[in-house]
Parts: structure tokens; sequence; C-alpha cells
């Protein structure tokens, strides 16, 4: 009678599989390994991007303020100029001088009405690179159309979507007025009024990219009187302002008698000029 017995394995054979599974090991080791540097160096790369978008973001910002202080200081003084040098951050500068339109209106809200300011007061933008995104806020100043508090600034520096969505910081200045009782004239009172605005329309148009020179130059202070006679005693009046279609007004009072009043209003637009220059 024959015996069977179960076939055992072989010390061969166990060395065998021992000797594969240790290479097989490495490298699944090796694999996970590559691929766990590969996703750190992916995500790594993405965040120095964003760190370096953001970087260029925060430079064009302070970039634009010191260009805004610049224009502060030779604006008002017919003749003053100033040179800067613009850094590159990754973006696209532009002079817009017909850009921006401005309307203004002197009104009593009823039977007077006359528009005295109809055109253009340019802008200056530089345009963010188009993978960038940005909040919508200002930097200086705010949306109002029109201000007449001494403390309020006239500057009106924003970052803002275009209609191109594309991300841009734009520099332009509103109008601002003021009033004052000056005397009076046939027992009527003289009102003055004073609106002043800052205008780009005498720069060049420019694009450039990467780092420039420009020249900021306060060409001329342009000066407008106009005069109304009123018979009839009034105690205030409205200045209207539509910039780009935003509207906003503000309330002057006025020194009336039972005569009527006189109101002097007197424009004055500060031309300043942009342009570029070869380094």
């Amino acid at each position: 009678m024959k015996e069977y017995r179960r076939n055992e394995d072989s010390p061969s054979l166990l060395s065998s599989q021992r000797g594969m599974s240790l290479p097989v090991t490495f490298l699944m080791l090796f694999v996970s390994l590559i691929v766990l540097i590969s996703a750190t160096y992916y995500f790594s790369i993405i965040r120095i991007n964003m760190k370096t978008q953001a970087f260029k973001v925060s430079g064009a910002e302070q970039e634009m303020l010191s260009l805004e202080k610049i224009i502060s200081f030779v604006a008002w003084s017919p003749g003053a100029s100033h040179f800067y040098e613009f850094g590159n951050f990754g973006g696209e500068f532009q002079v817009e001088p017909i850009a921006r339109r401005l309307v203004l209106n002197l009104t009593d809200d009823s039977s007077f009405k006359v528009v005295f300011f109809n055109s253009s007061i340019g802008k200056i933008v530089y345009q963010l690179p188009s993978s960038e995104t940005q909040n919508s806020f200002f930097l200086v100043g705010d949306n109002r159309a029109i201000v007449n508090q001494s403390w309020s600034t006239t500057t009106q520096l924003s970052v803002s979507q275009n209609i191109e969505s594309h991300y841009e910081i734009a520099l332009s200045y509103r109008p601002s007025v003021s009033s004052a009782v000056t005397g009076a004239s046939d027992g009527k009172p003289i009102n003055n009024l004073r609106v002043c605005i800052v205008n780009f329309n005498s720069s060049q148009s420019v694009t450039r990219l990467g780092s420039f020179r420009l020249k900021a130059s306060c060409l001329s202070v342009a000066s407008n009187w106009q005069s109304y006679n009123f018979s009839n005693p009034i105690s205030s009046l409205l200045i209207k302002a539509s910039l780009d279609g935003h509207g906003d007004e503000i309330s002057l009072p006025i020194a009336g008698s039972p005569q009527g009043a006189i109101v002097n209003l007197e424009t004055i637009i500060c031309h300043v000029k942009m342009e570029t220059l070869r380094w």
C-alpha cells in the first residue's frame, strides 16, 4: 500500500518568494515617495506663485500711491513738474486722457438749472495680471462723485474689476466745492461758489509694460466765472455731479434777502499732463 504525503514548500521556494517581495516593497515605497514629492512640489509652486502675485499686487498698489502723491504735489502749481520711475509688477500701465465723463449742474431743483461743466477728466490705470483676482475697494477716497468737506480728499484711487473682467488700480480726481459770502450789492448778498477740478486731458495716451519713467507736470490753472442774479429769496442751491454715470449732489446754503441773492460760480480747472520718457 502506497502512502501519499502532502508536498510541503521547499526551503528554496520560500527563499525565492522572500527575495521577490523585498524589491516589490522597495518599489512601492519608491513610487509612493515620488508621488508625495511631486504633490508637495506642485502645491509649493502654487503657493509660491500666489505669494509672488500678491507681492506684485501690493507693489503696484504702493507704486500708484506714490504716483498719486507726486501728482498732488505738482497740481495747482503752474510750471511745476516731477519725474518718477515706475517699476515692473507684471501688469500694464495706461493713461487715458479722455476717460471719465464729468457733468456738473447748478440748480434749485425747481425752475433754475444750468450745466456748467460737461467733459472728460481722464484717469490713470494699472491693469493687474489677468489671473489675479481682488476685492473691489478704495485705497484713497471713496465712491462719491463730488465732495465739499475740507477734510475730504478729491483723490479716487481704487481697485476694481473693469468691463473686460480684469482687475485694475485706477487713479482720478473728483471735483470739490466750497462757498462763502463776500458782501452785498443792491441789498442782495453776494455768494461765491468755487468748484475745483483736476483734469488729465492734456496727457499723452499711454500704454506701457515693464519699467519706465514718467513725468507729471502742471501746465496751467484756468478759471471760468459765471454770475447769476436771483430776484426772489433763495436759501440753498444744489450742485449735482455725474461721474461716469454715478451721481451725487451737494447742498450749499445761500445767503439771501427779500430782494434776492447774487451767486457767483467759479470753476477752476487744473490741467495736469502725464507723459512717459526714455531712460
